[in-house]
């Protein structure tokens, strides 16, 4: 700080009227260690019509590395502007003395003048001195540091692109050659699935219409069946009556229909309830139908 104080005092003693450019800088301390921060101020003296530009992160600050820099903002007085700049840098460098001059540019129409700050010097401050050259690890005299040091996370666009793209074409290959067997792969999948919920569910409802015989539980049962078979054959079936199921299929279910309307309409009970055992005979031959056409489709 004293350092800084020291630049300004001196800033403000060059302040007289003047046309030349005047640029002065410093580190703020004597010593730099590893990996730490350490910051350097320039400042500029100049004419207000000029135009002044200070280095900015694309400059190379070698033997020190740019972190982050504040500018103060510009102040004029009797036609001379008085601008601040300052850095923070880092340097990974173990050379004992560490130099640095940092230029500021006068832009003009053709060209543009370079004005250079004094060489100013920092000595660099090892954290673990006089190592011996022969020492167990477990007695190194280190220093941790567990600190987090949050640094800036820069991802790389062309090649999230590159990669991206390389993807999509790969995707848009496997789709080409593969993507017939992919869909077929899903609606057989979907077609098994749909069956045997069917077959669970209608086996439950003939079960229990043989234990408890009722002409509500013998229509839910055939409703069941034609919801199933109207998603199979993608025909109307709940919308068709028992006869003409009976002619769309040729008589096919004629005895198994007639059994179940007696069993609703008339309310009798049959000897037996193997009229739904010949809808579900029907409705899986049905479905192996279905399934060769899709395999083989």
């Amino acid at each position: 700080m004293h350092r800084v104080l020291f630049i300004l005092f001196l800033f403000a003693v060059y302040a007289a009227p003047g046309q030349e450019v005047k640029v002065r800088g410093g580190f703020e301390g004597d010593t730099v260690r590893l990996g730490l921060p350490i910051r350097y101020t320039v400042t500029a003296q100049y004419p207000s019509r000029y135009q002044v530009l200070f280095p900015d992160s694309t400059f190379n600050f070698a033997p020190f590395e740019f972190k982050s820099k504040k500018y103060v903002p510009t102040k004029t007085l009797n036609n001379l502007s008085y601008d601040s700049v300052v850095y923070t840098l880092v340097s990974f460098e173990i050379d004992s003395l560490q130099i640095l001059s940092l230029p500021v540019f006068q832009v003009q129409k053709r060209d543009s003048l370079v004005y250079h700050t004094d060489a100013d010097t920092v000595f660099f401050s090892a954290m673990v001195e006089n190592i011996p050259d022969s020492l167990a690890i477990n007695q190194l005299p280190l220093k941790t540091n567990t600190a987090y040091n949050k640094v800036s996370w820069i991802l790389n666009y062309p090649v999230l692109l590159i990669i991206g793209g390389i993807l999509l074409v790969v995707a848009i290959l496997v789709w080409i050659v593969f993507g017939k067997r992919i869909r077929k792969h899903f609606v057989l999948k979907r077609l098994m699935k749909k069956h045997n919920t069917f077959i669970t569910l209608f086996d439950q409802a003939v079960e229990k219409l043989s234990q408890t015989f009722s002409p509500d539980m013998a229509e839910r049962s055939i409703t069941l069946w034609k919801k199933y078979m109207e998603e199979l054959s993608d025909r109307p079936y709940t919308k068709y009556t028992s006869k003409e199921i009976r002619e769309l299929e040729k008589g096919e279910l004629t005895q198994a229909l007639q059994a179940v309307d007696r069993m609703i309409y008339a309310r009798l009970q049959p000897e037996s309830l193997s009229a739904f055992e010949q809808l579900k005979i029907f409705t899986v031959n049905r479905f192996n139908q279905k399934l060769q056409e899709v395999k083989h489709g």
